[in-house]
Parts: C-alpha cells; structure tokens; sequence
C-alpha cells in the first residue's frame, strides 16, 4: 500500500501533537516538582538516602575509632620495645657482673648505669598515650575496628600492654588484676620496680653496696642467676608480637572499610542523581524529536496540491 505525503503530513501532525504533549508534561513535572529531582522528593529514594549516609557515618566513625586503634598500638609497641629493650640491659649488666675479676668498687661503678635503667624502665611502664591513657594499664582497653554497620556484630580488640605479665619482677606483688586507675597502676608499677621484694631493686641495692654474694650467690653459695630479667625482656616481646597481629588487623578493616565507604558513595551518588538525569534525558530526547516534527511539518506546508498527493 502507497503511502502518500498527505498520509505522512497528517501522521507528522499527530507525532507533533504527542511530542508537544510530552514535552509539556515532563517540563510541568520537572518544574512542580512532581518529577523527583532528588532522593529527598522521593519518599522511597529519601529512605534509601537516609539509610545510605547512615551507613556513610558509621563507617566514618568506624574510620576515627581504627584510627585511633592504630595510634594506640603505635604507641604500644614502642613501649613494649622500649621496656623490652631496658631490661635485655639489665641482663648484659647482671652479665657482666658475673666476671671474677670485677671487684667491689667495679660493682659499685655499675650500680649508676643500674639506676638510670631502673628509673627509665618506671617511666616507660608509667607511659600515658596522647589521649592520656595509660598504656600498661591492666584494665581493658577494648576499641572496635570491623562490623557495627549492616547487621554484623561489632568486634574489638585489646589494645594495651599487660602489666601483669611483669609479675616474675615481683612475685610479692598480687595485685596486677586489681588495677583500674592511674593511682592504683602508680603504686603497681613502684612495687615492680622499687619494691622491697623487687627483683629490679635487690639488684641495684646489691650494686650500690658492691655485695659480690648479693649478685653472684645466694647465702648457701647457690648461684643467682636473675633470670627474671631474661624473662621479662622475653614477655615483652611475647607482647609485641600480639600488638603486631592485632595492628595487621587494624590494617585489614581499614582498608575493608575503605572499600566500603567508597561503595556506599558511589550508591549514594547514584541514588540522589539518577532521577534528574533521567527527566533532564526524557526533555532533551522530546525537545529533539518535537524540532524534527516540526521541521518535517514546516516541509510539508510549503508543499503545493499536486505534490502532496504524489
């Protein structure tokens, strides 16, 4: 069947007619604002927006707390591996001392190095983070570093050094588990380092006095061998190992968070932007074929009689 430029003249004006009609539509929706511009104009794009940036907060705080993690396991393990390193000096100085030829007054040259390692080894177990906590403090110090957000439990993990775990320096001393304040952890940490049942300060005083038997043997001639010392530099770095892990694991959720605050943007972005690109889509799209309808139309009209029935 032919089809005439009278057919296709009377089609073009209803084309012209339907795209005319459209485009009055969307841009009366577009301007009333019943065409949802925003995530807000939509009650049901309002409450993914709403549920999307609380998601984006959480993992922001998420974000401050493993920092913060991380800054306190920073801090941690350098004092672990300072107190680690003051008393591996102890046991090189017990290990001199256990040189026959060194006499009294050698042992009492000693003692001042003793007494500087004793009083620095007091105020790296007395150390306070930039938050003013105490790092040794034998309470626990729990901070969260992965879940919290979209129905995942929240886990954490200790961040501190164990103090108790000091307990060979002092053996008298019970109460490591007790300690919950900077008073109580004060007087813990003297006990440990200046107590009259401290390894630490029998050893000094044994210096000061150049008591070769204090150092070298017991009185039935038994050998001491303060081993203690040995011990406790090992148990520090027993504890740094585990500040290690957990740092590994700091580093594992933040980079997973990471992951995750960059896919909730990107949703985000896409559910508050999705409803203007569209409409702004559909006007452009029936602005485009209303021009070409009219274009066609004008054609037409110019046309003669003869020629729209060809």
């Amino acid at each position: 069947m032919r089809t005439t430029i009278a057919n296709r003249f009377s089609e073009s004006l209803v084309s012209i007619q339907r795209h005319a009609r459209q485009l009055s539509d969307e841009q009366v929706r577009l301007s009333g604002g019943t065409k949802f511009l925003r995530a807000s104009d939509s009650p049901l794009g309002m409450g993914k927006a709403v549920d999307l940036r609380t998601t984006a907060a959480q993992l922001d705080a998420l974000g401050r707390l493993q920092t913060a993690a991380a800054s306190r396991m920073a801090e941690t393990e350098s004092a672990l591996r300072d107190a680690g390193a003051v008393l591996d000096d102890f046991h090189q100085l017990y290990a001199m001392t256990q040189n026959a030829a060194i006499g009294k007054q050698q042992l009492v040259g000693l003692s001042s190095q003793a007494v500087v390692l004793q009083e620095e080894l007091k105020q790296i177990l007395s150390r306070a983070d930039a938050t003013g906590y105490r790092i040794f403090n034998t309470s626990d110090l729990k901070v969260i570093v992965d879940g919290g957000t979209a129905g995942v439990a929240p886990v954490s993990i200790n961040t501190i050094g164990v103090l108790s775990g000091l307990d060979m320096l002092n053996p008298g001393v019970v109460l490591w588990e007790d300690v919950k304040d900077n008073e109580g952890l004060s007087n813990a940490v003297n006990d440990l380092v200046y107590g009259e049942d401290s390894v630490l300060n029998r050893f000094v005083n044994a210096l000061k006095a150049g008591d070769e038997v204090a150092i070298r043997a017991n009185g039935d001639n038994s050998i001491v061998r303060y081993n203690e010392f040995r011990a406790a530099a090992d148990e520090m770095i027993q504890q740094q190992i585990r500040v290690g892990a957990a740092q590994a694991r700091v580093d594992r959720s933040v980079q997973r968070t990471e992951d995750l605050k960059l896919s909730v943007s990107s949703a985000l972005s896409i559910e508050v932007d999705t409803d203007f690109a569209e409409s702004t889509m559909e006007v452009q799209k029936a602005k485009a074929l209303l021009e070409a309808a009219q274009s066609i139309t004008a054609t037409i009209g110019s046309m003669n009689l003869f020629q729209r029935l060809g």
